[in-house]
This record gives structure tokens, sequence and C-alpha cells, in this order.
């Protein structure tokens, strides 16, 4: 497998590579993890992990491979060895040397191998869209075979970027917003509001199934459940019916700040996407956003409804996301919500709430794995 922006690293790139590489070992159990020129060789990955595999943020390119030594009878022993699907016909070889005072040229090497792999698989050559493609990596000490490449995320090693706080819903956008976080090297927490003055079992099934699939690249996974009931009554009776989810978000807001800052968590992260839907405004997320003093991070803010939902099946969350749940956001949605919220009339409703018990509100922590019982 070959690292994504890794090589950028320079001469911070070892602590990266050492990163990804503990990665690899701690969430594939019983695999072995090699460093090579250009990446890493996993051995004893199962077939079932590979397309977790291709979910795990670092990775930018990889295929099943053989490795060798260098010279040209245990190469072409090893391209034999290269797996053909039926309706394949078309083969290339792609041969570079990292090593050039290696006695072949790229080119020779393409010419030598190509013409063995013609005369002992009879497929026909085609050097712009072969349907496999033959490489050849010639290291210093060894040789690396394999055939197509595969597409990883990319991005860094979860652990490399610090720490976030996710706010995490019932919905499609907020996993997927974790999850983009992690590819961009940060260890995420959750945080999640439920509806109710204390946290059930029943109701945070979900809740926890999600955190589950996203620890699949996390190994653990801190997730923080509040109860906000009690408040959420309070909204309901003293503000209007057009600004209770603007409210309601800078309550979770102010709640998470103070959390993130006890969970040392540098930067609170939404699923928020500009305009999908009437909180997210470009005024409502100022009146939102403008509540607490922390770095916020909306990685979605950009992407539309199909390309978050196509990363959601991706990564497993959707089949969860899509279950029956009533969040706390869904219980303020009113029937013309306001648009355009000026952040002083937000202001002189949020003073009018009883907000006394706020820093005394407490989650119930979990520590979530991939194994985590149900």
């Amino acid at each position: 497998m070959h690292f994504d922006e890794i090589f950028l690293k320079g001469k911070n790139q070892g602590i990266f590579v050492k990163k990804l590489a503990e990665n690899i070992r701690r969430l594939f159990l019983n695999t072995t993890v090699k460093r090579i020129e250009g990446g890493f060789f996993v051995g004893n990955l199962d077939e079932s992990q590979i397309e977790r595999f291709a979910g795990m943020p670092g990775i930018a390119k990889f295929a099943e491979a053989m490795v060798c030594k260098r010279n040209l009878a245990d190469i072409q022993k090893c391209l034999l060895m290269q797996n053909i699907l039926p309706g394949q016909k078309t083969f290339r070889i792609t041969a570079s040397r990292s090593d050039k005072q290696y006695e072949l040229t790229s080119d020779k090497l393409n010419c030598e191998l190509g013409k063995y792999f013609f005369e002992k698989r009879g497929l026909n050559v085609d050097l712009k869209n072969p349907d496999i493609n033959c490489h050849v990596d010639i290291g210093r000490t060894h040789a690396v075979v394999y055939g197509n490449l595969r597409d990883g995320v990319g991005g860094l090693p979860v652990g490399t970027a610090g720490r976030v706080m996710c706010l995490l819903s019932g919905g499609i956008d907020s996993p997927v917003a974790a999850y983009q976080m992690m590819k961009r090297g940060a260890d995420a927490t959750l945080i999640h509001f439920q509806n109710q003055t204390r946290v059930t079992d029943e109701v945070s099934e979900k809740i926890i199934d999600l955190a589950k699939k996203l620890a699949q690249f996390q190994l653990v996974i801190h997730l923080l459940i509040v109860p906000f009931g009690d408040l959420q009554r309070q909204i309901i009776m003293k503000v209007p019916a057009d600004l209770r989810m603007i409210i309601s978000r800078r309550m979770m807001f102010k709640i998470s700040e103070r959390i993130a800052r006890e969970e040392k968590c540098q930067a609170l992260v939404t699923g928020d996407s500009l305009g999908q839907v009437a909180s997210q405004t470009l005024e409502n997320l100022t009146a939102v956003y403008g509540s607490v003093n922390i770095l916020k991070l909306a990685p979605l803010i950009g992407s539309n409804k199909t390309e978050i939902t196509k990363i959601a099946e991706r990564i497993g969350t959707l089949p969860i996301s899509i279950r029956p749940y009533e969040d706390c956001c869904s219980l303020f949605v009113a029937r013309h919500p306001q648009t355009k919220a000026r952040v002083s009339d937000v202001e002189k409703c949020e003073n009018g709430l009883d907000l006394s018990g706020l820093d005394k509100l407490m989650p119930i922590s979990y520590n979530i794995s991939m194994s985590s019982p149900c």
C-alpha cells in the first residue's frame, strides 16, 4: 500500500508513518506491517477486511502484492501468480526503479517482463486501457509485484492532527462529518444530545451503533450523551417557534464547548451543509456559531446531500442513520422556521431562559470500539 499526503511532511514524515503503522496493527489484529520504499507491506489481511481497509485514513492506493528478490526469474514467478479475473483479456507491465543502479532500465524491464507474460498467459498488450496492469517496483533490496491498484480514501492517519468534538445527531450528515475529520488526521470525540431528562439504553442504541461504525477507523471512540429534556421543554415554552431550532443549537454549542475544553478537544465539528435546511443559512449559522468562542469546523459545508449520502453508504453509517429516531433537533422544526435570524433577536430570547443549570448538565460517557456489545 502507498501513502497519501505523508510524503509532503518532510522531516516529520516519520511521525506520520509510525502512526499509520500503529493504526493498521490496532485496527486489523494479527496483521504484520513492514515498511518498504513508498509505503507498507501489510501481511495476513483477511479478504473480508478489504473494504474497511480501503476506508482507512492515510492510505492512497493499495493492491494485493508479493515481495520477492530482485532477479528476473523471481519477478517472473510472481507475475505468473497474479490473479486474472474472467473477462480480462489485455495487460500491460508498469515497471519502476527507485534504485537507479539496478542493471535493467524500466523500459527494458517492461519489454522483458511483457514478452514473458504474453508467452505464458496469452493476453494481448494494451498500454492505454489494460484490463490488468502488472506493477513491478524495484527497490534497493527487493522487488514488489502487484496488479491493479485500488483507491484508498487518502488523507492523514487518525491521531496526527489533534482532538475534535463532533456533534452527532441521528441523521446522515454528522457521522460523515466526523469521518471527514478523521480523514484529516483528527481524533474524534462524539457528543449527542438526547431529548430525555435521563439517558436510556434503548434510545441510545442507534447513536452507539453509529459510534461503533466510526470506530472501524479510529479503534476506540469516546461518546458522550447529554440528557437535554429539561432544557428542551423550557425552550419550547419560552421561545417563539421560528427561533427554537437556533436557540436549541446555541445551547448545544455552549454545553459542547464546556465539555470540549474539559476533554482537551480543540474544535467543535458539525455536519452543517450551507443552505441544506433552514438552520443552515449564513445568517442562522452566524447566530449559532457566534454563541461560543472555540474553533468551529464544518467539513461538509460545500457538499450536497447526494455527495454526503454516498460517503455514508461507503463507510457503513447510512443504514443506521435512516433508522427511525427522534432526536432533539427534529422536535424543534417549526412550520415556518426563521431563515435570516438576527443575532440581537436570538440573544433577547435567550436571555429569557433560566440557564443556571447549564454548567451542571453532565453527559453519560462511553468508550466505543468495533467489538463493543450493542
